[in-house]
């Protein structure tokens, strides 16, 4: 309470009480504040990253419960359809319809045409008197049937040679025609056969095993050893491709993009108790 010209004026004191301590005391609570401080932020991101990581979970849980607990694609009959099969007969059947207009044969005109000629096995003869029946020329109906032929073979390549007849000297008196170029200088297997391997093992993504299964059915036994010592081999034959392929690639401006999305789950133990 103060009094100034008569007049009393009330002072508030002042909300905020200061504390006298030491510097060192305050430089240490400064450090704490700053360290606590930190260790909230570390905290709050620990907890962000755990959020995210029970959400992958919950992803990951309910894909497995959709696999072993949901809707399948293939619809097993229900009891009351197994009590009363009568019930089924007035559904429409899958496929075809009777009646229905069909689309015909399949026409193949690049296949290559081989001509045949179905001969009677016997000479027909007239089922009443038993005289002969006279074979003309006339072509009659055909049929045509679509064969597969596949066979190994040998190529037996006779190399011509020739006998010089003038008397030039420093030629040699006999001359043999180069060979054929192949693939693998040492190697008895043609083109045709590393061409079936490698389309056989990159483009359909068979077995090498399987290969070489029909190729001993066919008559012609490789073994496996031979087969791999050929694709290193050909290895170096595929390095100019792999280069001109990465340049290409260089020169692109985005990387490992793929429209596709393959959600790739690890495997885990499923209790089916």
């Amino acid at each position: 309470m103060h009094q100034i010209d008569g007049q009393t004026i009330d002072l508030q004191a002042d909300s905020q009480p200061y504390i006298s301590i030491p510097e060192s005391e305050y430089l240490e609570l400064r450090n704490q504040v700053g360290y606590w401080k930190g260790m909230h932020q570390k905290a709050l991101l620990r907890e962000e990253g755990l959020k995210q990581e029970i959400k992958e979970k919950d992803g990951q849980i309910r894909d497995l419960k959709n696999r072993l607990f949901g809707k399948k694609t293939e619809k097993r009959p229900s009891k009351t359809e197994k009590a009363n099969p009568k019930s089924n007969e007035n559904k429409r059947p899958r496929g075809q319809q009777p009646g229905s207009e069909g689309h015909g044969l399949t026409e193949r005109p690049d296949l290559p045409v081989v001509y045949e000629q179905a001969c009677f096995p016997q000479n027909p003869v007239c089922p009443c008197c038993g005289l002969p029946y006279t074979l003309d020329g006339s072509s009659g109906p055909e049929t045509q049937i679509i064969e597969v032929d596949v066979k190994a073979y040998t190529r037996r390549i006779v190399r011509q040679t020739g006998t010089k007849i003038c008397s030039c000297k420093g030629v040699p008196q006999t001359i043999t025609a180069p060979m054929p170029p192949k693939l693998m200088p040492k190697s008895p297997y043609g083109i045709s056969i590393w061409a079936d391997v490698l389309l056989n093992k990159f483009r359909y993504c068979q077995p090498t095993n399987r290969l070489l299964n029909h190729y001993e059915e066919l008559g012609l036994p490789i073994s496996a050893g031979t087969i791999s010592g050929g694709l290193n081999n050909l290895k170096e034959l595929f390095e100019p491709i792999c280069n001109r392929l990465y340049l290409q690639q260089m020169t692109e401006d985005r990387f490992h993009q793929d429209e596709s999305s393959w959600k790739v789950l690890k495997k885990l133990k499923v209790n089916r108790k």
